[in-house]
C-alpha cells in the first residue's frame, strides 16, 4: 500500500478534523473527552500555522495525520497521529513514526501522551521504541500516559 506524507495547509482544516473526529470517536465515546477530538477550526488553523502538521495520503485522500510541536533541546511532541478506522491495523501508523523520525534527524526525544484504557496504542508505541514514563490526571474522568523515545545519534 503506498502512503504519502504532505505538509498540511490552510484549506485542509476541515479535512483535518473531519479525520481526527473519525480517528478518535471511539476514545470520545469510551472516556466522555479526547484532547484532539472535534478541535475548533481556529485550534486547527493554528496548529498548521504554529506546528509542522502533516497529511497522510491514500491515493491523495486523506486518511490521517500527524500534530508535532518542536521543544528546546531538539525535543519533539507528537501531539497527534490519527489514522481514520479503516486504514487502521494496517501499519500506517508505523510508516508515519518512520517518515517523522526521518523527517526530524536532529530529534533527541519524542514525547506524546495518549489515554490509559487504550491499550492497542501502548503496545504500538511501545513496539515502536517508546516507554511509559508517568501517568497523570488529565481531567477528572482521563488518566493519561505519557511516553518518551530517546533517540540514540
Amino acid at each position: 500500500m503506498r502512503i504519502d506524507f504532505e505538509l498540511a495547509n490552510e484549506n485542509d482544516t476541515n479535512k483535518i478534523i473531519n479525520v481526527q473526529n473519525q480517528s478518535f470517536y471511539e476514545d470520545y465515546v469510551k472516556y466522555g473527552e479526547c484532547p484532539a477530538y472535534n478541535e475548533s477550526e481556529q485550534a486547527m488553523f493554528n496548529q498548521i500555522q504554529n506546528a509542522s502538521v502533516y497529511k497522510i495520503l491514500k491515493d491523495k485522500e486523506i486518511i490521517g495525520d500527524i500534530v508535532i510541536r518542536k521543544r528546546e533541546n531538539n525535543n519533539f511532541y507528537l501531539r497527534v497521529i490519527s489514522v481514520i478506522p479503516q486504514y487502521q491495523n494496517l501499519g500506517v501508523g508505523q510508516m508515519a513514526i518512520k517518515f517523522i523520525e526521518n523527517e526530524f534527524p536532529e530529534a533527541s526525544e519524542w514525547e506524546l501522551i495518549t489515554p490509559f484504557k487504550s491499550y492497542r496504542n501502548h503496545h504500538f508505541y511501545e513496539k515502536m521504541g517508546y516507554v511509559k514514563v508517568e501517568e497523570y490526571r488529565h481531567s477528572a474522568i482521563l488518566t493519561m500516559y505519557r511516553y518518551k523515545k530517546k533517540v540514540l545519534s
